[in-house]
Parts: C-alpha cells; sequence; structure tokens
C-alpha cells in the first residue's frame, strides 16, 4: 500500500542508471582482481625465498657423507602442504646415518642401503650448505647445485608453499634485485 510516489527518485534513478551500472562494473572487476592476486594458486619449493617450479611435489637432496664419501639421497615428498622424509638411500653406514626404526623399511644391494618408509613430517627444514657435501637438490628431474646459489657455509630453509600471484611476482622481484647487486 503505497501512498505516494516520489516522482524524484524514480527519473533520479532512472538517470543515474549508467551510473549505478559503471560501478558495480568497477566494484566486480576490484573483487575478482583481488581474488586473482591474491588466492595462492602457484605450488613453489622456496629455498631461502627463491622460488622453484614443484610440479610432482617431490625432490631428493643429495650430498656427500662427510666420513665416508659416499653419496646419500634422502628423498622428499608434498602431503596437505607438507614436507615429508619418505626415504634416505646411502652407500655404507658412517656416522649420522640413521639405524631403521621398527615401522621401517630397508633394502640392501650391492650399490646401496635403502631406508623406506620413514615418513617423517619436517616442519622445519634447514640445510647447512656444506663446501666437501656438495649439497644438490633435485627437483621435478633438474639438478640444483645449492654452493653455487648461496654462499658455502651458510644456512638455507627450504618450504613448499602455494604463493598467490602477488606473493609469486613480489619473490622474484626481490629475488632479481638481490641478484643485481
Amino acid at each position: 500500500i503505497i501512498k505516494s510516489v516520489n516522482w524524484s527518485i524514480v527519473f533520479n534513478y532512472s538517470k543515474n542508471k549508467k551510473t549505478i551500472i559503471l560501478l558495480t562494473l568497477r566494484l566486480t572487476a576490484i573483487i575478482l582482481l583481488t581474488i586473482i592476486l591474491f588466492k595462492p594458486i602457484f605450488p613453489k619449493l622456496l629455498i631461502n625465498k627463491k622460488v622453484f617450479n614443484i610440479k610432482n611435489k617431490e625432490f631428493v637432496i643429495l650430498y656427500t657423507h662427510s666420513v665416508n664419501k659416499g653419496l646419500v639421497r634422502d628423498y622428499y615428498i608434498i602431503e596437505d602442504k607438507n614436507i615429508i622424509l619418505s626415504k634416505t638411500r646411502f652407500a655404507s653406514y658412517g656416522a649420522g646415518i640413521p639405524e631403521p626404526e621398527e615401522s621401517q623399511k630397508f633394502i640392501i644391494t650391492d650399490d646401496y642401503i635403502e631406508i623406506y618408509d620413514i615418513n617423517k613430517k619436517i616442519d622445519n627444514l634447514y640445510l647447512f650448505v656444506g663446501t666437501i657435501a656438495n649439497h644438490i637438490i633435485e627437483i621435478d628431474g633438474e639438478k640444483i647445485e645449492l654452493k653455487k646459489i648461496f654462499k658455502p657455509q651458510s644456512s638455507v630453509k627450504i618450504e613448499y608453499k602455494i604463493l598467490s600471484l602477488f606473493e609469486y611476482i613480489e619473490l622474484k622481484l626481490n629475488n632479481f634485485y638481490w641478484e643485481e647487486r
């Protein structure tokens, strides 16, 4: 039950209809841009904030053991955004090489010993870049020699993150800036 109609409001609405549509389009564009910029969609492995692609959600850290000088390979997988140590493979036992725990299995061949089913979640994966160990990270078949990117005898943090476009661009720009110095 409408007693009276304020015709000036009706006429002003029709005059401002174009303005309302433009404002709605602008607001929609801002919302979409915000979603595009800040929604995490890029899975990456970060090593001291340097960005590396990781498609298969697994990587291997290779290094030369300091005592027995054999090659050690630690295999990591990504599960639910967590880094999990799944297995380790080495030429022979030496100081610091773990014994398999009760729930873990192992294989002994002529070439290596492998402990698997480790399934240990690593909350903070830090690695000291050695001078003799020659640490290498293998990601999707690409081998990255850490001593060529990071100063030997420095510590690096390895983490898995799903980045937004904004975070990805920010990290890439920061890496570019510091590499130019």
